[in-house]
């Protein structure tokens, strides 16, 4: 996923899309656990502290930026390692932050599917629901293995 020029070019979609599916996914499902919620501690709190000003500013960015997506897609919390930074960033359909040379520590999905059942087409009512469940400690030990 890091480096689809590797890929023949013929299957270079495919492997976008249903490698892209297959982690976006896994690590959706690992980003979350019954009774979580709340709010990051120590160093990722600190570095989103930093990089968005609060953990307000940065579940706000968050959330408006993944409502905002057009379609289908995903509202990440990644890690740019050439700059050594968290930044937000969406990304469309099943692409991971990875082809984008981030290395994604949480994702949300917003595909309809995603949702619908529940919440039908209140993707906000969604989104501000998902804050309840996100499990900061399996992002928090993500970000350590990739920022140390």
């Amino acid at each position: 996923m890091s480096d689809l020029n590797t890929v023949p070019e013929n299957a270079r979609d495919a492997i976008n899309f249903y490698g892209g599916g297959y982690e976006n996914h896994r690590m959706f499902w690992d980003s979350m656990k019954p009774n979580g919620g709340g709010r990051p501690g120590g160093r990722l709190a600190d570095e989103i502290g930093v990089y968005f000003g609060s953990f307000d500013e940065f579940k706000k960015k968050f959330s408006e930026g993944t409502i905002s997506i057009q379609g289908s897609g995903w509202g990440w919390l990644v890690y740019n390692q050439t700059y050594a930074k968290l930044e937000f960033m969406t990304t469309q359909n099943q692409t991971s932050p990875w082809t984008q040379r981030r290395v994604p520590l949480l994702g949300l999905d917003v595909w309809e599917h995603a949702y619908y059942l529940k919440y039908q087409n209140k993707r906000a009512a969604y989104v501000e629901a998902w804050w309840n469940v996100v499990n900061w400690s399996e992002v928090e030990e993500r970000f350590i293995r990739v920022a140390s």
